[in-house]
């Protein structure tokens, strides 16, 4: 795994802790303490150098602070106990380094104007302080890298979410059921002797079907124009065994642009036929959009009747139909003056 470009750029890091520092608690909770610091400092050495001092050393210490620790050593970093301990004491070195640095400017400034400190006057201050800093530095490093790595984590589960969805719907694709095969393909045959043209019609739609199938790995979804051809193509093929079957369509101009997960209507067909009194009327298929969804009807005679034990189709819509559009669609099914009514409502997209 490659560290990022930060983790390895010592400009790239330090611009990288400034934008930590901004859009977190850091920045507002170091000028704080600075204030304490400088505080303390000005009654002692009654000087504005001394308040100044105090809110330099804090921002010294969030933005300088953590580099050494950051640089050296990351909490990717790989290699033996050994190698770790050697990094470590250079990220103390360098941090010392560091603050020798901001101890002798202050100090140099302070003799100018013949004053003493009070944070690093005395052996025992300047230990004290030495110790916050690099407290504050590692401990400002690793709250950095924590967060990072947390917002790397939650990138990458939203991202693996997403495939995950992505490949739940190609795996609950709307396969034709091998029966409605079988009995299609028979269909055909004994059209050949005595409607040619028919079965010749009819083998067109089959393989659109197919191909269909097949589609649905590299296209979740479709537009509803391309829906209703493949439903007309299945009602098509089952007419030729059920010569009494009729279906309507009620289909909105606006809606047809809109897309839906490939062969959606089929399993809902399917059912109204097995289900259902195909014998009694027609079914009626409809597409309409409002101003916040698209609504999609399958209406057939006989009244629904509840799940049947075994049956998968209608739970396989309903999966889909979450996947496609999430948690705001639905999907319905229930009995409506004795007819059987499947209803889905999928939110527009805004």
């Amino acid at each position: 795994m490659k560290a990022p470009v930060e983790e390895r750029d010592l400009l790239g890091l330090l611009r990288d802790t400034v934008l930590e520092a901004m859009r977190s608690w850091r920045l507002p909770a170091t000028t704080v303490l600075g204030v304490a610091l400088g505080t303390m400092e000005f009654h002692h050495t009654r000087s504005a150098l001394g308040f100044a001092f105090g809110l330099v050393a804090a921002l010294y210490t969030l933005l300088l602070g953590p580099l050494p620790w950051r640089a050296l050593v990351p909490l990717e970093a790989d290699g033996r106990r050994w190698s770790k301990l050697l990094r470590g004491l250079g990220a103390g070195a360098l941090g010392t380094a560091l603050f020798t640095a901001l101890v002798l400017a202050y100090r140099w400034a302070l003799g100018l104007q013949h004053l003493s400190s009070f944070s690093v006057a005395s052996w025992r201050q300047l230990g004290v302080s030495y110790m916050l800093f690099h407290v504050g530095g590692w401990g400002l490093a690793r709250d950095i890298q924590l967060e990072q790595r947390l917002d790397r984590t939650l990138g990458s589960h939203e991202r693996l979410t997403a495939e995950l969805a992505e490949a739940r719907l190609h795996a609950l694709r709307a396969d034709l059921d091998p029966h409605f095969l079988f009995n299609a393909l028979n269909a055909i045959a004994s059209q050949c002797a005595t409607d040619p043209r028919a079965a010749e019609e009819n083998v067109v739609r089959l393989a659109t079907l197919l191909r269909a199938v097949l589609d649905t790995r590299r296209r979740p979804l479709h537009p509803l124009e391309e829906e209703l051809s493949l439903a007309q193509d299945y009602t098509g093929l089952l007419a030729a065994r059920f010569p009494s079957l009729t279906v309507r369509w009620d289909i909105d101009p606006e809606a047809r642009s809109l897309e839906v997960p490939p062969l959606l209507l089929q399993p809902l067909l399917e059912n109204a036929l097995r289900h259902g009194r195909a014998d009694e009327g027609p079914i009626a298929v409809g597409a309409h959009r409002t101003a916040t969804a698209l609504v999609l009807t399958v209406r057939n005679p006989g009244g629904y009747e509840g799940p049947r034990s075994g049956g998968m189709g209608l739970e396989l819509v309903q999966r889909r139909v979450e996947l496609a559009w999430g948690q705001g669609a639905t999907f319905e099914i229930r009995a409506e003056g004795g007819d059987t009514l499947a209803t889905i409502t999928a939110p527009l997209k805004v």
